[in-house]
């Protein structure tokens, strides 16, 4: 899903059974920076909410059409790309703390590539 910032209001309206019927989700986050903003912060984390319920975050890769936005020691690229796996398919959990996966490439090929901040995956 690339809809341009319509993907939180798409995924908000979308009952639990439509999601369900997906067992992966690929889906373009634009506008994360907006976390730094409590409306912001509210929408996405309620987006999030609603898919982890269901779903768990098997793979983030950070979209280098833009820098990441840098507030407090915390870096936010403003596009990533999700992938999610619905729970019931997970048969074992074990954490990537490798970025950039292998098959990782920019999406921008002459733009400068940045790996995903690990404030993303390590605690």
């Amino acid at each position: 899903m690339d809809i341009e910032e319509s993907e939180y209001s798409v995924l908000l309206d979308a009952s639990n059974d439509t999601l369900n019927r997906f067992r992966i989700l690929v889906i373009e986050f634009h506008g994360l920076d907006l976390l730094f903003n409590r409306m912001g912060f509210e929408l996405i984390d309620s987006t999030f909410s609603k898919l982890r319920k269901n779903f768990e975050i098997v793979h983030i890769h950070p979209n280098n059409c833009c820098a990441p936005v840098i507030v407090s020691d915390i870096a936010i690229p403003p596009v990533m790309e999700f992938t999610f796996l619905r729970k019931d398919r997970i048969s074992f959990q074990e954490p990537n703390i490798h970025f950039p996966h292998e098959l990782d490439r920019p999406n921008i090929q002459d733009n400068y590539d940045f790996s995903l901040p690990k404030c993303w995956y390590l605690a």
